[in-house]
């Protein structure tokens, strides 16, 4: 793949080309740096300084073999990047079943950098307050999707982005310090779920749990929300067992291919 010709005179060529490098990697999956540069014939200095641009506004990452992906910041403009786009198909008929057996809305979060975003949400037919929708950033510290998609991640890579964080005080509840947030995040761990108690708005609840691949590492988070009324009288509870069976239904489909 190379730039087009009838864009090759455009008075806009650092535009012409931040495209053409989206389109070749959306094209290839992945590609180097050198793959960039020579195929699409943009000389080193130049494709350096575009895939800092495009890397520091998140249309792409780095992945830890030093090759460059799709970011999730083209899900936020509206479209969804390959990485996210199986995972949310995946997941999207288990959302409904939970939405249907609890009459809360469910979220999936993913977690993409530093920073965690709504990757699907089945509204509940019941929800009062309206406060989430498909590619909003996360709360890392105070909503339970957030402590899920940090709990299992390794000590020195919390530890980076919690360096970064904002302890915005939402509510009374909220944990606005580092090291509180972290031994938090330690029993989150070991009981395998995590619950914002009104942590984030006084009046909504949440319970999450994750969904793991092979290695254990969390692949994305599921969560049920509603009113701090309907999670009374035992029904937090049976919430999160209906979500635990659920998270670990994915987990073996994604994990196993097996069907729902």
């Amino acid at each position: 793949m190379s730039i087009p010709e009838s864009l090759k005179e455009s008075k806009a060529p650092a535009a012409v080309r931040l495209v053409a490098i989206l389109d070749f990697i959306a094209e290839k999956g992945a590609a180097s740096f050198s793959e960039i540069s020579s195929q699409l014939a943009i000389p080193k200095s130049s494709t350096h300084h575009l895939l800092d641009v495009l890397c520091e506004t998140q249309m792409l990452r780095q992945r830890v073999d030093g090759r460059y992906a799709l970011g999730l910041h083209l899900f936020e403009l509206g479209g969804l990047a390959a990485s996210g786009l199986d995972m949310r198909q995946e997941v999207i008929p288990y959302l409904h079943e939970l939405v249907e057996l609890t009459g809360l809305t469910c979220h999936q979060g993913i977690m993409e950098g530093d920073e965690a975003f709504f990757l699907s949400k089945i509204q509940s037919p019941h929800a009062i307050i309206l406060t989430s929708w498909e590619g909003k950033r996360i709360r890392l510290h105070s909503t339970s999707l957030g402590k899920i998609l940090l709990a299992w991640k390794p000590t020195e890579q919390v530890n980076q982005i919690l360096d970064k964080a904002k302890f915005v005080k939402k509510t009374e509840s909220t944990i606005t310090d580092k090291e509180s947030f972290i031994k938090h995040l330690a029993l989150v761990k070991q009981q395998g779920w995590a619950y914002d108690d009104g942590e984030n708005i006084n009046e909504i609840r949440c319970i999450s749990a994750p969904v793991f691949n092979t290695k254990g590492e969390v692949l994305c988070a599921i969560g049920l929300t509603g009113m701090v009324s309907q999670f009374a009288n035992g029904k937090k509870e049976e919430y999160l067992n209906h979500l635990l069976a659920t998270t670990e239904k994915i987990s073996n489909a994604i994990n196993f291919g097996l069907k729902k």
